[in-house]
Parts: C-alpha cells; structure tokens; sequence
C-alpha cells in the first residue's frame, strides 16, 4: 500500500472535500466547495434585466467573473472564465429567460498553489445554480489528475508535492446525464466519447491515446 505525501493510501483518493450552500444574502444563489486547503465561493445573480445592446433574443447572456485569492485577475482567471462560461452554457437551460443575464462570480478563498481551483469553481457554480433554483439539464462535476514522470501512476486531486514529479496533468469535468467529458484546455481540444468534448487543460508530455485513458 502507498502512502501519498498527505496520508492518503489510494491513487484515486480526493483530499477531504466539502461543500456548503446559501452563503450569501446579496445574490441569488450560492455555495463553496472546498478541496482540503482549496476553496472557491461562487454567487449566483439572476436571471435580470439586461442592456438592450447585450441583449439575446432566443436565451439569457451568461457572465463568468473570477476573482482570485489576491491581487488582479490575470490570465489564468481569464481562461477560467472562459472555461466556465462554455461549460454552463451547455448545462444551464438558458432558453428558458432571453433577453436575461446570470452572472456567475467566483472568488478563490483558499489556494494552496495546487492546480485544483479550477475543479473547486466549477463544483461550487453547480451548488450555486442548484442554490439559486437556475434550471438545468445535468449536473456538471469536475476534478484534476495527474501522470507520474517515472512509473506512469495517475493520482487523482495531486498535491504540490506530487505535482513536482509529474509527467502530465489534467482536468476534467463530467456532465452527469450523458457522461459527456466537459473538458478545460487552454489549447482547446474537441473530441466524442459519449458526447462533445468542450474543454481540456491538459499539460505535460503524453500522447492521444494516453489522454483517452486519463479521461477514462
């Protein structure tokens, strides 16, 4: 039995994971979730009236704000963003309130330099519309695995630790109806396994096949 730098004794074991709901008054809906020492809080707000040069006629404009733990938003919550918007887009049954908007603000709480907030946020916007009442099609889930450089073990939620040996490291969130892969990639990746793969963030050395399997 391997014992992993945290005390966790199986490869696919998530560090202690939580989640909570109706956290704030001034919005909609909202959760946390939290890996262990990673923690995003999300609000929900709408649907509401939006400007008429925003407006869509056939379904409701949605927003994704991510806000980090200090500082500006740079890039990586840019592509966050982005990442959240196209993969709630396909969940959240926006049709069903055009000429509306629902905004979506994530605020990382806790980073302790791991690469899972970005699973973290997308696990707290799924509590929050749920929180919120936003009608849906699926639940989406996510979480971050990784490839060692020298026996090819996949881990699932790494440690910083862990990390510092990895051959390649990815993120995945799942769509609970079709078992569509809702990827995040910074490249973008498209692909059908049961459904369309929207996102990808994939990073390292590996090859198709190999990511087929992780994604497996």
């Amino acid at each position: 039995m391997t014992i992993r730098p945290d005390r966790r004794t199986e490869p696919t074991q998530l560090r202690p994971f939580s989640s909570s709901q109706n956290l704030l008054n001034r919005c909609d809906g909202s959760a946390q979730f939290q890996f262990d020492k990673t923690a995003v809080l999300v609000s929900i707000t709408g649907p509401t009236e939006v400007k008429f040069r925003d407006e869509k006629l056939d379904r409701a404009s949605l927003e994704v704000i991510v806000r980090p733990l200090t500082g500006l938003s740079s890039t990586k919550e840019r592509v966050l963003e982005n990442v959240m918007r196209s993969t709630f887009a396909n969940v959240i049954l926006t049709g069903l309130h055009p000429r509306t908007s629902i905004q979506i603000v994530a605020q990382v709480m806790k980073d302790d330099g791991c690469v899972s907030v970005g699973s973290a946020a997308i696990n707290a916007t799924t509590m929050a519309l749920l929180d919120a009442g936003i009608p849906m099609n699926a639940l989406v889930g996510s979480v971050t695995c990784m490839v060692g450089k020298e026996d090819g073990e996949i881990l699932m939620d790494p440690t910083m630790e862990e990390l510092s040996r990895a051959r390649s490291i990815h993120t995945f969130a799942f769509d609970s109806a079709s078992r569509t892969s809702v990827m995040m990639d910074e490249n973008g990746g498209k692909g059908t396994s049961g459904g369309v793969v929207l996102y990808s963030e994939s990073t390292g050395d590996f090859t198709e096949d190999e990511w087929w399997l992780y994604k497996a």
